[in-house]
């Protein structure tokens, strides 16, 4: 591995996003009294800022018409803009409500209002207190809108209310060869179908899998709202995507078995899906799952091994009693990452088939926990990943992948300068050789000759 590194106007604490095409890297920041955004040149490694739109909350990256590369699009208060070629400033592309409605002045983030539709075109889905609008590009620049009936999501059991988009899916439903739109509201799938004029009607029809996933009431499982935590499941929809690899979409449910407010156990349930004459299908019962006694910090599901099946990412932790005394005895919790492999029978093992263990850093006097570097990458360029481990902040172990037992038993060990805390570090190709590259952040509060830097580990 090579490294190049950045010097940065600001923190990069904000988010990062790869420009493939343009050979770039967005990276957002904020400290107290300031937010930026700098663009680096992955040719010459340099980094420039660039002018934030004024009511600007949320960036991503759009194709548009003329354009031959991605660019940079921002959501604002007013509507979606974006950025000149000059970078000096952005252009109104269409005006826009959407439930950030007040200017949060601190800070500027990723967010998925870009969506692909199958038309080589970047399309833009913004939810609203109501609806969910969405704006279709049209072959001469302008969009066409539909306000689809799917309101925001509110949690209400704080003193103020929480509001937060959907999750939306885009999958083809009904096989037609078009991406459709799916959201889950009162417990139920609502799909919008697109036509094939590429429009899309406003009102959802309800899928009839039979498939049960919790109502937002259900789900709101808090000690103030008179039920008991002791037996209670919460079913949600985790991912409508091909998992088993045969070019049908697949739903994962995971389903969260309640015993009290700490001691909860989560199982991923995967029904394979089907094509019938109506569309997509699938069995009551699920086709396999995995079932975890820990509770996820995150769920990663990707194929691991390039075999053309998915497998299951978990980094997960106990959070009882036992684990509140280590915290306050050690400051350190540990850290269980297991890997679930969906093996040629269309099938998941009863136990993980790799288990590496880490710790969490804690500082209650902070209120500060630190996430170790964990990641997965392809660092040969042959579709199979990798494991990286962080041992501290001065060493890097890569544990290359094997066939029989996924990672090898011994890694290679680098001498590197890692980050306090590792949940900004990304992974791209950064070079375009086809291998992953791993971006390392470091914000303003790690030491200073390192401070509000990008530390780039370039694979050969």
């Amino acid at each position: 591995m090579t490294t190049q590194i950045i010097q940065l106007p600001h923190p990069p604490n904000g988010s990062l996003l790869h420009l493939a095409e343009r050979k770039q890297l967005a990276v957002s920041g904020y400290s107290q009294f300031f937010r930026g955004l700098s663009l680096v040149d992955l040719t010459t490694y340099t980094s420039r800022p660039l002018s934030i739109p004024e009511d600007a909350q949320f960036f991503n990256q759009a194709k548009l018409v003329g354009e031959k590369a991605p660019t940079l699009v921002f959501l604002g208060l007013g509507g979606v803009s974006r950025l000149n070629s000059d970078g000096s400033g952005a252009k109104v592309l269409f005006t826009a409500q959407s439930i950030y409605r007040v200017l949060d002045q601190n800070r500027l983030r990723e967010a998925e209002f870009v969506v692909d539709l199958g038309s080589g075109l970047t399309d833009f889905l913004i939810a609203d207190f109501q609806y969910t609008h969405l704006y279709r590009q049209q072959s001469d620049g302008s969009f066409k809108h539909y306000a689809l009936a799917i309101p925001a999501q509110v949690q209400s059991w704080r003193n103020s209310p929480d509001y937060t988009p959907r999750q939306h899916y885009i999958v083809d439903i009904n096989q037609d060869n078009r991406p459709d739109i799916a959201f889950v509201w009162q417990g139920k799938v609502q799909l919008f179908l697109q036509q094939a004029d590429g429009g899309f009607a406003t009102e959802p029809v309800m899928a009839d899998w039979p498939v049960t996933l919790s109502t937002e009431q259900e789900a709101d499982q808090r000690n103030d709202a008179g039920r008991s935590y002791n037996g209670q499941n919460i079913d949600t929809l985790r991912d409508i995507s091909d998992i088993d690899g045969d070019g049908v979409a697949d739903l994962v449910i995971n389903r969260e078995q309640l015993a009290d407010a700490l001691e909860r156990n989560n199982s991923f349930r995967v029904h394979f899906g089907r094509v019938t004459p109506q569309g997509l299908a699938f069995n009551v019962e699920p086709d396999t799952f995995i079932t975890t006694d820990t509770s996820p910090i995150d769920v990663v599901i990707d194929d691991f091994n390039n075999d053309g099946r998915k497998d299951f990412y978990i980094p997960s932790t106990h959070f009882g009693v036992g684990t509140i005394i280590r915290v306050l005895l050690r400051g350190s919790a540990n850290l269980d990452i297991d890997f679930y492999l969906l093996n040629t029978q269309r099938q998941y093992a009863e136990k993980a088939d790799f288990r590496q263990h880490a710790t969490i850093d804690v500082s209650i006097g902070n209120l500060r926990y630190d996430m170790p570097l964990f990641l997965l990458a392809d660092t040969q360029g042959n579709g199979e990943k990798s494991l990286l481990l962080g041992e501290g902040t001065t060493e890097l172990r890569l544990y290359q992948h094997e066939t029989k037992r996924l990672f090898s038993r011994k890694s290679e060990r680098f001498k590197l300068n890692l980050p306090r805390d590792a949940r900004k570090v990304r992974v791209f190709d950064l070079t375009g050789n086809g291998k992953d590259d791993v971006v390392l952040p470091f914000d303003s509060q790690e030491e200073e000759q390192y401070r509000n830097q990008l530390h780039l580990l370039l694979m050969p």
